[in-house]
């Protein structure tokens, strides 16, 4: 009692918070070190009617509530109705995570939605921002980034090593099925091409998946066979190879010389 609690510090890298200690016990990964992410939360649930939605909506904040994720004397932490109500909301101590159930909705209640993640800090730091755009306001982050791409963490926003982490559940019924056409990024096409293609942590975050392109893995002997191919649709280069120099004080040209033409 009385004992001050140990001070946080931010991992630039990764993002997470945690105790500050002196001994190599602050350096080591896993569940024996408290690592909280320092980024806000939505999820919306969306989709044809009778599927479910308000049904996990409930569920997943009745188990946040009872492992004791919101407060429960904050008023605002109840549920928040919009004026067609529709939309449902539960808030946390620290104003991080929020759950809507997006019933029926529409083009006009998806626009809402976007428009309050945007101004509420729902949004990466970097988002829609070019590579010439991220070097320009924030170039400790585009080094940190060229320094360790599968573990990085955009400010307010998620690594490959986070993204491979929830794909987990997806690779394993992949598994189960066959003749499965995926539609997704670019950076989900890569945790699923490395999976596969059985691809180091380090190599994933550089493995080419160009735009509008259907790349198809066929089972052989000891791991898939890829064929590429295009769908005739018009678009930029967004592969970046790793540069040379990836310090944080290196030069601008030295940062964007693996930039591809896109504009």
């Amino acid at each position: 009692p009385g004992a001050m609690s140990e001070p946080l510090t931010q991992t630039p890298l990764e993002k997470t918070w945690v105790p500050w200690m002196k001994s190599r016990l602050s350096q080591r990964r896993g569940s024996s070190v408290p690592q909280f992410t320092n980024s806000p939360t939505m999820i919306v649930m969306v989709g044809l009617p009778a599927r479910g939605k308000t049904f996990i909506s409930k569920k997943l904040t009745r188990y946040l509530n009872w492992i004791g994720f919101f407060r429960p004397d904050n008023s605002e932490a109840m549920k928040i109705r919009s004026a067609d109500d529709l939309l449902f909301q539960k808030e946390s101590v620290v104003r991080l995570f929020k759950v809507f159930d997006a019933t029926n909705t529409t083009a006009e209640r998806r626009d809402v939605i976007l428009g309050f993640a945007k101004d509420n800090g729902y949004k990466g730091v970097c988002e829609e921002m070019t590579y010439e755009e991220i070097q320009e306001n924030c170039p400790e982050e585009f080094a940190l980034r060229d320094q360790n791409k599968y573990r990085y963490r955009y400010p307010k926003g998620e690594s490959y090593e986070d993204l491979v982490q929830r794909l987990e559940p997806v690779i394993m019924e992949l598994e189960r099925q066959e003749n499965v056409l995926v539609i997704c990024h670019q950076a989900v096409m890569r945790c699923l091409l490395a999976y596969f293609l059985d691809k180091i942590a380090d190599e994933l975050p550089y493995l080419k998946c160009p735009l509008h392109t259907v790349l198809k893995l066929t089972p052989v002997a000891y791991g898939c066979k890829v064929e590429s191919i295009s769908l005739n649709i018009e678009a930029v280069n967004t592969h970046r190879d790793k540069p040379e120099n990836v310090d944080v004080d290196r030069e601008p040209a030295e940062a964007l010389e693996t930039v591809p033409d896109h504009i």
